[in-house]
C-alpha cells in the first residue's frame, strides 16, 4: 500500500508541475472538471483514479465510488493515445477497452499528452539562451528517434506474432476469412429466400 501511495504521489506531483508550465492546461481541466477517470494497464492490472478539478489533478490508488469513465489499455498503446485518430483502431484491435464516453477518453488523453510548454523559455532563465536552445533541439531529436524506434518495434512484434509464432492471423488471412464470411452470408440469404418461397 505505501508503494501505491508513493507512485500516486509522484505521478500527481509530476502531472500538476507540468500543468503549471502548460498555458492550455487550465482550459482542458475545465472541460473535465469534477470527472473521475480510472486507468488500468493490462500488464499490471493495478488501477489508478484521476480526480480532475479545474485547479489540479489528484491521483488515487483506490476509489470506492464508480468512475465516470474507466480505461483498460496495453502498455504499448500509451504512446498511441496521443493521436486521437488512433483510438478507434486501438479499441477494435483490443489494445484499449473503454467503459464510458469515448469523448471523455479523448479529452483525458489531450490533457495528459498535449501540453503547450515553452521549454526553451523556462530553461533559458536557468541555463542561458544558447544552452536552452541546444537542450531543447537535442530533446526533440531524441523524441523523434524514440518514436521511430517504437514504430519499428511494433511492426517487428506484429510480424513475429503473425508470421513466426502464428498467434494471430495476418492481414491476408483476415481478408480471406472476411470474404468467406460474406460468401456464407449471401448463401444463407439466398437459402432463406428459397425457403420462404416454398413455405408459401
Amino acid at each position: 500500500m505505501p508503494l501505491d501511495n508513493l507512485v500516486c504521489g509522484l505521478l500527481e506531483t509530476g502531472v500538476n508541475k507540468l500543468h503549471q508550465l502548460d498555458t492550455s492546461a487550465k482550459q482542458k481541466r475545465k472541460a473535465l472538471d469534477g470527472t473521475i477517470i480510472g486507468v488500468s494497464l493490462k500488464e499490471l492490472n493495478k488501477p489508478l483514479y484521476f480526480v480532475i478539478s479545474h485547479q489540479q489533478i489528484d491521483v488515487l490508488s483506490r476509489y470506492d465510488g464508480k468512475a465516470d469513465c474507466f480505461i483498460r489499455l496495453n502498455f504499448l498503446a500509451l504512446l498511441d493515445l496521443q493521436d486521437n485518430s488512433q483510438l478507434t483502431g486501438l479499441i477494435k484491435n483490443g489494445q484499449l477497452e473503454v467503459d464510458g464516453d469515448i469523448k471523455m477518453v479523448q479529452q483525458f488523453a489531450l490533457l495528459l499528452t498535449e501540453m503547450d510548454i515553452d521549454w526553451e523559455e523556462h530553461l533559458s532563465s536557468k541555463v542561458g539562451d544558447l544552452l536552452a536552445h541546444k537542450l531543447v533541439y537535442h530533446a526533440k531529436q531524441c523524441k523523434k528517434q524514440l518514436f521511430k524506434q517504437s514504430n519499428k518495434a511494433k511492426m517487428q512484434l506484429a510480424e513475429v506474432i503473425t508470421e513466426e509464432l502464428k498467434l494471430a492471423p495476418g492481414p491476408l488471412e483476415v481478408a480471406y476469412f472476411c470474404d468467406q464470411v460474406s460468401d456464407i452470408e449471401k448463401q444463407v440469404s439466398a437459402l432463406e429466400k428459397r425457403l420462404s418461397h416454398y413455405s408459401k
